[in-house]
Parts: C-alpha cells; sequence; structure tokens
C-alpha cells in the first residue's frame, strides 16, 4: 500500500518538474555557455550559475536551479523493509545577493517523507577554494497508511553548517558538515500522539558532491550523504524507542536546469 500511493505521489511530482523544465528549455530562455538568463519580473533578468553544492554564493542578482533524485538507505533493523529505499525528488534554487551572501530553497519529497528548507549562507572564495558558512531551517512532514491504522508527522529542525569547495578544471568538489538540532516534533500513528516540544541535538551530516559538465552542455552533481542521527530524524516512520545515533547513507544525482 505505501509504496503504490507513494509512487503514484513521486510519477505525478516528476511529471510536474518535467513539464516545468520543459518549458524552461523553450526559445523564450537564451543559452549561452551553460548560462540561461530567467526573467523573475518584466524588467528584470537573472544569470544563471552553474552550482548548487559549491560554497561560493552566485553573483548578486543571480539564480540557479537544480533537480536532483535521492535515496536514502535505512537502516534495516529500524525500517520496514518496504519503505527502506523509496527514491525522493528534490528541486532547489539558489539566490545570490550582495556581499557575497545568498539564500537557498529546497523542497524535497516522496508524499511519505517531505521537507521544506531555507538556508541562507556566505562565502568567500580565494582562486580555487571557497568556504561558506550556512544555516538551514526545515520543516518536514510525512504520511503514511499501514494496515488497520494510518500515520502523520512533522517537525522543525535548524542545521548550521560549514561548507569547503574546490574548483579544478570544470569540477567543483564540496565538502559539507552540518549539525542538526531538532525544536519541536509531531507524530499521530492510529489513535495515539506524541508531542515533543524540548530542543534536542540529532546529530551531524556530512555531505560530499561533485559538479561536472555532462552531456549535452549540461551540468551535473552526485554524491553522497551521511547522516548520523537519531532514528527519529528523517527516519520518523521507525518508531525505534531507541535514542543511540545510527548512520543512515544517502545517495543523490541530479542536473542543473
Amino acid at each position: 500500500m505505501i509504496k503504490r500511493t507513494a509512487a503514484k505521489f513521486f510519477v505525478m511530482l516528476f511529471a510536474i518538474v518535467l513539464f516545468l523544465g520543459l518549458f524552461s528549455q523553450s526559445p523564450y530562455a537564451q543559452h549561452k555557455k551553460h548560462v540561461r538568463h530567467h526573467h523573475l519580473i518584466d524588467s528584470i533578468a537573472a544569470k544563471i550559475s552553474q552550482s548548487i553544492f559549491y560554497p561560493q554564493n552566485p553573483e548578486s542578482g543571480t539564480i540557479t536551479y537544480g533537480l536532483n533524485l535521492n535515496i536514502t538507505i535505512a537502516p534495516r533493523q529500524v525500517v520496514r523493509d518496504e519503505i527502506r529505499q523509496i527514491p525522493q525528488l528534490a528541486a532547489s534554487m539558489r539566490i545570490g545577493l550582495p556581499a557575497n551572501f545568498g539564500v537557498g530553497i529546497s523542497l524535497a519529497g516522496n508524499y511519505i517523507a517531505n521537507q521544506l528548507s531555507v538556508y541562507p549562507s556566505w562565502s568567500y572564495s580565494s582562486g580555487p577554494f571557497s568556504i561558506a558558512f550556512q544555516n538551514k531551517f526545515s520543516l518536514w512532514l510525512g504520511t503514511a497508511d499501514f494496515s488497520g491504522f494510518s500515520t502523520f508527522g512533522m517537525g522543525f529542525s535548524n542545521a548550521p553548517g560549514l561548507i569547503l569547495g574546490l574548483r579544478a578544471d570544470e569540477f567543483l568538489l564540496s565538502v559539507r558538515i552540518e549539525f542538526i538540532t531538532n525544536y519541536w516534533q509531531y507524530t499521530k500513528f492510529g489513535p495515539d500522539v506524541v508531542k515533543r516540544h524540548l530542543t534536542e541535538f540529532e546529530g551531524e551530516a556530512f555531505t560530499f558532491a561533485i559538479e561536472q559538465d555532462a552531456f549535452g552542455g549540461s551540468r551535473i552533481n552526485w554524491g553522497i550523504r551521511f547522516n548520523y542521527t537519531r532514528p527519529d530524524y528523517q527516519l520518523w516512520l521507525a518508531f525505534s524507542d531507541t535514542r543511540q545515533r545510527i548512520l543512515t547513507p544517502e545517495l543523490f544525482l541530479g542536473i542543473i536546469l
């Protein structure tokens, strides 16, 4: 039941994103060396740069769009087999601001687990090296139907972090570490409700990403993220009573639109 519902949601979401991607490839979009101009307002043009993960923020007034497919390999001991590896579609946007500041927005979902994140940042670059300080605010929610009852969960988290980057020819290499704190969580399964309002440190996340040129003049990104957190973060369907941290790898592959 969960697989079928998640699959329908994923196909619908992918179709919407594909339509938007095809629309952005229309003759109204201008192409030049992987750079496009999208008109946010009739009189304002925003240049699209070529990076989603690299710490250096886009130039002021520049927007970067990205689309990724994520697969989290949840530990078998805490999550049901049928939801261990359901892929998640993630759309991202980075906006360049003055003085090397920037803000990013990402929306990831697969019906069971969905997350909206906003993350302001400041970056500094020197030669092929770049560094950024980032603070991510995330609202997550999810729902699933089991035999006999349905469940729903939501929560709010914050994850300050540090990103290091290296530019090597057409390759952009990035390493990011985040420190995740959960501020509140609401979970309802059947008639039972569990609420948490305590501020709790959940763990760390380490991300290794590579962005490079690909087919047809486009650019792709790929890499891996390691979540070393308690099972109630992201794995909210685990219903686990353990408070120990668990290592959860997450693979991702995407394209810069």
